[in-house]
C-alpha cells in the first residue's frame, strides 16, 4: 500500500501537466471554433484564459497573433498592436506577426514603424512577396521612389503577374515622368486581365494628362462597359468632360455618379470650374 501511494504522489505533479496541457488545447481549440463562426469577443474570452493558464507557452505567441487580428477586425486597433507587441515579445522572428502588425500601422499611418518590421521580414526572407509590396508602397508615400522602384522590380522578377505590384510601378512611373515605361507596365496588366476596369480607369487618366483625349476617352467608355455600377469611373469621365469644355455631358455623368452612391457635395464641388469659385 505504502509503495503504491509513493507512486501516486509521484505521479501527481505530471498529472496536473496532462490536465493543464488538455485544457490549454481545449480552450485553444474552442476558440478558434467561436473565431470562426464570428464569435470575436467569446474567442478572445477563451484564447486569454488559454494564455493565463499557461502564460508561458511559446504557441501562445500565435494566439496572440489570432487576438490581434480579431481586435483588428473590431477596430481596436491599439489594443491589437498590444497583442501582436505579445506575440513578439514570445517569437520575435515571426514573419506572419511581423505582417500582421506592418499592415496595421501602414492602417494606422505609422509608417515609420511599419517599415522597420518590413525590413526585418525581408532580412529573414527577401522574398517574401507581401513584405516587398508593402514596403515599396511605404517607400513611395514616403517619396522614396528610388527605393520603392527597387522592391517593385524586385516582386517582379519573383513574381511577373502581381497586378498591385505592377500596378504600383506603373504609378510610380507616371510620377516620375517616365510616360513610356508606365505605359509598358499598364500594356502587361492588360495582357493578364484584360478584363480590367479599373486598369483601363487609370491609363485613361494617363491620357488624359497628357492631353491625349480621344485615347482618354475610349478608355474611360470601356471601363464604364466593364463596371456599369462604378460611380468613380462617371466621376473620371465627367472630369475628362469638363476638360475638353463638355459641360452637359460632364454633368450628366456626375449625377450618374450620385445616383450610384457618390457624394453629392463632392461632385458639386467638382462640377464647378476654378473661374466660378473665383466669383463667388
Amino acid at each position: 500500500m505504502r509503495i503504491l501511494i509513493a507512486i501516486l504522489l509521484a505521479c501527481s505533479p505530471m498529472m496536473g501537466i496532462l490536465a493543464n496541457n488538455h485544457e490549454y488545447t481545449q480552450l485553444v481549440s474552442e476558440g478558434m471554433k467561436a473565431l470562426q463562426e464570428d464569435s470575436l469577443s467569446k474567442a478572445e474570452g477563451l484564447f486569454l484564459k488559454a494564455i493565463t493558464l499557461k502564460p508561458a507557452e511559446k504557441t501562445n505567441a500565435v494566439v496572440y497573433q489570432y487576438i490581434g487580428q480579431l481586435r483588428v477586425r473590431q477596430k481596436r486597433h491599439l489594443e491589437a498592436l498590444e497583442a501582436f507587441n505579445d506575440g513578439l515579445s514570445l517569437e520575435p522572428v515571426s514573419q506572419s506577426i511581423l505582417m500582421d502588425r506592418a499592415s496595421l500601422n501602414i492602417e494606422l499611418g505609422r509608417l515609420n514603424h511599419a517599415l522597420n518590421d518590413l525590413s526585418d521580414i525581408l532580412t529573414l526572407n527577401p522574398k517574401h512577396i507581401e513584405a516587398l509590396f508593402f514596403r515599396a508602397y511605404v517607400y513611395a508615400e514616403q517619396h522614396l521612389n528610388t527605393k520603392a522602384r527597387i522592391d517593385y522590380e524586385q516582386l517582379l522578377l519573383l513574381k511577373p503577374d502581381h497586378r498591385q505590384g505592377r500596378l504600383g510601378l506603373a504609378l510610380l512611373c507616371d510620377k516620375d515622368n517616365r510616360p513610356r515605361e508606365a505605359m509598358e507596365h499598364i500594356d502587361v496588366l492588360l495582357r493578364y486581365w484584360p478584363d480590367d476596369a479599373t486598369v483601363y480607369a487609370i491609363r485613361g487618366g494617363m491620357y488624359q494628362e497628357r492631353r491625349q483625349y480621344e485615347q482618354a476617352l475610349k478608355d474611360m467608355n470601356h471601363a464604364i462597359e466593364l463596371e456599369p455600377e462604378n460611380p468613380d469611373f462617371y466621376i473620371s469621365r465627367a472630369l475628362l468632360y469638363k476638360d475638353f469644355k463638355q459641360a452637359t455631358l460632364a454633368s450628366a455623368d456626375f449625377r450618374k455618379a450620385i445616383s450610384l452612391g457618390a457624394s453629392p457635395e463632392e461632385c458639386a464641388a467638382m462640377m464647378v470650374t476654378p473661374a466660378e469659385h473665383t466669383k463667388k
